[in-house]
């Protein structure tokens, strides 16, 4: 794994062994082997998280850059069995169980982890076929919203999922939706996989606040601006947008696959495919639209992308 900053210099690499999830500033990752351990960006360890790695599911790092929000499933049980846990731990701390999470037939992970708003945002998820035996999709089933000192669920929603295209199953499609959450918690984007909207919520509250063309890969920091796909094949085009009055700070032409949100910051890090996918770059885009590539091709994601070097 090469490490670089978000200009695109490389300062150094890591093995890609066990490599897992680095914390939002790319100063630290997870390395998973017999335990869980966390190393900084020059590959020095700094201690274990107090999860069993045979029990453990989809989590991501909190905004504090320091903890580590995930799901801890008890043996003998599977993931979608509706007996999955929200864990949050730090390196050299005890971790705990917050809350119950899930339900039975979908699989929880966490979208987004709040030290500073004390909440977490768990979304679960299952992959259907459309029509029956053809395509698999990944579509969310519900989310539900945990404070992470009391363990209560503050607000929770279910998506219809319709007919889930099982090789027996007949009826109508359900009208399926994938979310992406803010890393603050505040807001959800609610993909629809089929008509190419999204809508902008609000959570706890669960007001809808914007609906945006195009598919949301996730938000800016503070939550104001969506990487957003728009169109399809050759047209396909990305952009970087303030979901609120939906003002385009940047567009360019493919499809973003993944996104970075730079903390205490505007600045966004995409994936982007060409639109024909047949090349691959890395692109970094501040508040004001201002963008550069930082590299091509063979580049993996996620990368640790240190900040402040």
């Amino acid at each position: 794994m090469l490490e670089m900053d978000w200009s695109g210099k490389v300062h150094g690499s890591t093995s890609a062994q066990g490599f897992s999830t680095p914390s939002p500033d790319g100063s630290r990752y997870l390395r998973s082997t017999d335990r869980i351990m966390v190393e900084d960006w020059r590959g020095h360890t700094l201690g274990a998280l107090d999860a069993d790695p045979s029990s453990y599911g989809l989590g991501t790092w909190a905004d504090d850059g320091q903890h580590f929000c995930g799901i801890v499933i008890p043996r003998g049980s599977g993931p979608d069995a509706g007996t999955a846990s929200l864990w949050i731990g730090a390196p050299g701390e005890t971790g705990r169980i917050v809350a119950a999470v899930g339900k039975p037939g979908s699989e929880p992970g966490v979208a987004a982890c709040s030290i500073k708003n004390n909440r977490a945002i768990v979304a679960s998820g299952l992959f259907p076929h459309w029509p029956p035996g053809g395509t698999r999709y990944l579509i969310t089933a519900d989310i539900q919203l945990v404070n992470l000192t009391t363990g209560a669920i503050e607000f929770e929603r279910a998506y219809p999922l319709g007919n889930l295209g099982g090789q027996a199953e007949t009826g109508t499609r359900g009208d399926w939706v994938l979310i992406a959450a803010s890393p603050d918690g505040r807001y959800v984007a609610e993909n629809n996989v089929f008509n190419g909207t999204a809508v902008i919520r609000e959570v706890p509250s669960g007001k809808a606040a914007a609906t945006l063309h195009g598919s949301v890969r996730g938000f800016s920091w503070d939550g104001s601006m969506v990487v957003l796909d728009t169109g399809g094949g050759r047209f396909a085009e990305v952009q970087v947008t303030t979901w609120s009055d939906q003002k385009v700070v940047w567009h360019g032409p493919g499809v973003a696959q993944t996104m970075l949100a730079r903390p205490n910051s505007k600045d966004i890090l995409m994936g982007v495919n060409s639109p024909s996918g047949d090349s691959s770059s890395l692109i970094a885009v501040d508040g004001d639209g201002h963008s550069h590539v930082l590299g091509y091709a063979s580049v993996s994601w996620p990368c640790p992308c240190p900040i402040g070097l």
